[in-house]
């Protein structure tokens, strides 16, 4: 692909030039651009649009209202590839969310593709290569270099056209509608933030550690949270995850002393106040009394039901052959949860085990139809009626 022009949309006439052209289309190809690489709170950057033949980069961060936008004829129709985090942080930030989506990324999985990225689809479909170089830039940087724009663009540039070709396969394999009740139901699922965990501080790789440990984890995840908003950063890069279980398990190891010398290696910007904080965090942590440390967590939450384990497997079997004739990732037609509820002990009806599974339509008539085929099997290994 050559360099394509784009208008960058930073003034009220740029804006106005926009809304006038969305108003001719019905449908939109949208990306976003975020900072979470690079500070602490997350923020839209950019806003890419194509329509027509004009590929526009909207830019959030120059003070414009931007609320006419997402009122414009063409934005209630929109295109993405891998809709979900995109959907999220326009609803997050404007709280806009489309009437309706087609996820390219989603299309592709509907149809069995082999690979789901949208360099690996343009590839396939255009014979063209996406630029890589700035997949790591910082989206706050402003005037925004050249060569930054003409990489955001080309995150819509082959929608429409991906869009057109997807929607043709789809139609003649009958997946459509599929594609359809996925899509509402992620438009639905980004207007619902995700549950706050109740210790966020129990870092993956911290269910091992002793309650001692445990508890410098928590102090030195507390401090880390602090020094990240202070400096603006990511957390991680203010220390890694792994950095932290090692100072944890080090510190149990010299309990109750703190030496930094017998720490693991700091980071090269510890050092005066921020190197007095975090020895200051660690004395605290190891003067907190064992009867006030943390517990260590059972290994693994019980499940919400406990399967019918011959049903289970059964039902896997089945979903796997089913899953090879449609040529599809076995777990679109049901994940490891939505098995377990459909094998679910008892004489629970198919329709009531479908409702506890969260099935979409398209994935019951399927199971309905896997069930019609194999049903004298299920009996015999305690399938309800």
């Amino acid at each position: 692909m050559q360099d394509e022009k784009y208008i960058l949309v930073d003034s009220e006439e740029s804006l106005a030039n926009l809304l006038a052209d969305l108003e001719l289309y019905e449908m939109a190809a949208v990306d976003t651009e975020a900072d979470s690489m690079y500070h602490y709170t997350t923020r839209l950057c950019l806003i890419q649009i194509t329509i027509g033949e004009h590929h526009y980069i909207v830019d959030p961060l120059c003070g414009l209202d931007l609320a006419p936008l997402f009122k414009a004829r063409a934005m209630q129709t929109l295109i993405f590839h891998g809709a979900d985090y995109d959907l999220r942080l326009l609803w997050q930030t404007y709280g806009f969310s489309p009437k309706q989506i087609f996820d390219t990324m989603l299309a592709a999985k509907i149809l069995g593709e082999d690979h789901l990225g949208l360099a690996d689809l343009v590839r396939e479909y255009f014979g063209d290569e996406l630029k890589k170089e700035n997949q790591r830039a910082d989206w706050t940087t402003r005037p925004l270099p050249l060569e930054m724009c003409e990489y955001a663009i080309h995150d819509t540039f082959y929608l429409h056209e991906l869009c057109a070709i997807l929607v043709e396969k789809l139609q003649e394999a009958g997946r459509m509608s599929w594609l359809t009740e996925q899509c509402d139901a992620l438009i639905e699922h980004a207007k619902h933030p995700a549950p706050q965990r109740k210790d966020p501080w129990r870092v993956t790789g911290s269910a091992p550690l002793s309650p001692c440990a445990l508890n410098v984890l928590k102090f030195l995840w507390e401090w880390r949270e602090n020094q990240a908003q202070e400096l603006d950063r990511p957390p991680y890069k203010v220390m890694p995850v792994e950095l932290m279980l090692a100072i944890a398990r080090r510190s149990e190891a010299n309990f109750p002393t703190v030496d930094l010398e017998k720490l693991p290696k700091l980071p090269r910007n510890f050092r005066d106040e921020r190197l007095d904080s975090f020895v200051n965090m660690l004395q605290t942590a190891v003067a907190v009394p064992q009867s006030d440390w943390p517990e260590r967590l059972p290994k693994a939450p019980p499940p919400p039901v406990v399967p019918n384990s011959d049903l289970l497997s059964v039902l896997k079997t089945w979903r796997d052959l089913k899953a090879e004739e449609l040529e599809l990732d076995p777990s679109l037609l049901a994940n490891k949860a939505q098995l377990i509820w459909l094998a679910a002990p008892g004489d629970m009806p198919w329709e009531a085990r479908y409702e506890e599974a969260h099935l979409m339509n398209w994935q019951r008539a399927l199971w309905t139809e896997i069930l019609q085929q194999n049903l004298p099997n299920a009996k015999r290994v305690g399938d309800p009626d």
